[in-house]
């Protein structure tokens, strides 16, 4: 029993109301982002198959420009939490201000795909001519989204890192109103709208993300007494020139031993969005050998990823959670308290996984049968949201552990390292044999596709005890 107490010896007053004031808005953010998806394909599985297809694949291009930009966001948070920590605003907000250059590139380089490249997107990911004809719609009228969206995922990721998040949760409730009331209308064409269907989703969804950065922008430049980051702070020299700065800011400080913010995000970000790109790609690929498999199984894995989403919402929480106070208690200073927090949250982790576990066996049927499938489509989605009962587990604990306590703790090139092997050189290769080459069943297919965070799950029980994940990057 005493050796149990000193396991979970961190479960105490500091550590939980830091982690209960970050984690619970970061879940109700995520509710409300699972929200507006689930809404869209909600509605789009009233309208037919086809088209909660053609957007499942659609949105394959959205959901690698959200995995880059929270890839840099993320990047930026490793830096930003252990420099937070140090009590550095002025580093910290060097940081945002290099992220923020980097977002506006991505923003534009996803837009013009979108808009001139959709065909090419949508025939990698599928041969089903009537999928890819609706998919060009949607993408076309999505990439105005493109253009704007990057900001709005970078900011909030990056802001928790300073444990800034309730702003978060006010601008995806706005968005999940805006998002829910103009598909309602657009879609099926109530009150008077025109019946766009998939057309319809794209244009609630754009406008809902141009009301997003228009509400962060206002309060990160108008309100927020946290960072403070104004104009100046963005544009560098020139800002300084044009914008007011107060006398304290006019002094040059003697430059940050660690190097320039480029030169350390390269050293600490860059793995960071590595990883994710990497992960996106082989995510990309995946959903590859999906749709050239049939559109039942798009649609039944369209089903499948809400209900991950759904209840990965927690777990994802928990690991932002995780990597914004180990980086600050890092930051801090105070490293053996930050080993002790990664060790009891092994387990906490597992314990997690299982309740997820649960919750999806109780509540995959009654979901399943909400779509308006065929009979083959809901056979597969019962065998994949079965299997993604048990597969919770395992991601519970590889997820909080890799993106939570290693990031936090600047351990970012072990955990690319670790994705590129398990998921690029191992899951993906298999799947696709198995799948396009031998024709095995979907269910099987599914399970080695999904396999990686078994993987990582054996991995990270050794590397957490050992300690190697801890590096301070402020040092």
């Amino acid at each position: 029993m005493q050796a149990l107490g000193r396991h979970f010896a961190f479960l105490d007053k500091e550590f939980l109301q830091k982690f209960l004031a970050i984690v619970f808005p970061v879940a109700l953010m995520s509710l409300i982002n699972f929200g507006v998806k689930a809404v869209d394909t909600l509605m789009l599985g009233m309208v037919g198959e086809i088209q909660l297809s053609a957007a499942a694949l659609a949105n394959q291009l959205s959901f690698m420009f959200m995995i880059f930009a929270t890839g840099v966001a993320a990047g930026s948070g490793v830096l930003t939490a252990q420099y937070w920590g140090a009590g550095d605003k002025r580093r910290v907000r060097e940081i945002f201000a290099f992220m923020y250059k980097i977002i506006v590139f991505l923003n534009l380089a996803f837009a013009s795909i979108a808009f001139f490249a959709p065909h090419i997107v949508l025939g990698i990911l599928t041969t089903d001519q009537a999928v890819i004809a609706e998919g060009i719609a949607y993408l076309r009228i999505m990439s105005l989204g493109y253009i704007v969206s990057g900001v709005t995922t970078a900011s909030t990721v990056s802001l928790r890192s300073v444990g800034v998040v309730k702003i978060s949760v006010a601008v995806f409730s706005i968005s999940l109103l805006v998002s829910a009331t103009l598909n309602f209308l657009l879609i099926f064409g109530h009150f008077g709208f025109p019946e766009l269907g998939i057309r319809g989703a794209a244009i609630g969804t754009v406008i809902a993300r141009f009301v997003e950065v228009i509400v962060l922008t206002i309060y990160m430049l108008r309100f927020d007494k946290t960072l403070e980051l104004r104009p100046r702070h963005l544009f560098g020299r020139l800002g300084r020139r044009f914008f007011a700065v107060p006398e304290d800011e006019q002094s040059h400080a003697a430059p940050n031993p660690a190097g320039s913010v480029a030169s350390h995000f390269m050293k600490h970000g860059v793995p960071v969005v590595l990883n994710e790109v990497t992960w996106a790609t082989a995510f990309f690929i995946l959903n590859v050998i999906i749709g050239r498999m049939g559109r039942e199984f798009v649609a039944a894995n369209a089903i499948g990823g809400l209900m991950i989403q759904f209840n990965g919402m927690l777990i994802f929480s928990v690991a932002s959670t995780m990597s914004v106070i180990v980086g600050n208690t890092i930051g801090e200073g105070r490293y053996e308290r930050a080993r002790q927090i990664a060790t009891g949250m092994l387990s906490i982790s597992f314990v997690l996984g299982v309740i997820c576990a649960v919750v999806i066996q109780l509540i995959r049927v009654p979901f399943v049968n909400i779509y308006e499938l065929s009979e083959t489509a809901r056979i597969y989605a019962l065998q994949i949201t079965n299997i993604i009962s048990v597969n919770i587990i395992f991601v519970s604990v590889a997820i909080i552990s890799l993106m939570g306590t290693l990031r936090g703790g600047g351990d970012a090139k072990f955990v690319m390292v670790v994705d590129v092997i398990f998921m690029c050189l191992i899951c993906i290769p298999l799947g696709a044999f198995t799948g396009l080459v031998l024709g095995w069943p979907v269910w099987i297919v599914f399970i080695i596709l999904r396999s990686e965070d078994f993987f990582k799950t054996i991995v990270v029980l050794w590397r957490v005890p050992s300690g190697k994940w801890l590096k301070d990057v402020t040092k």
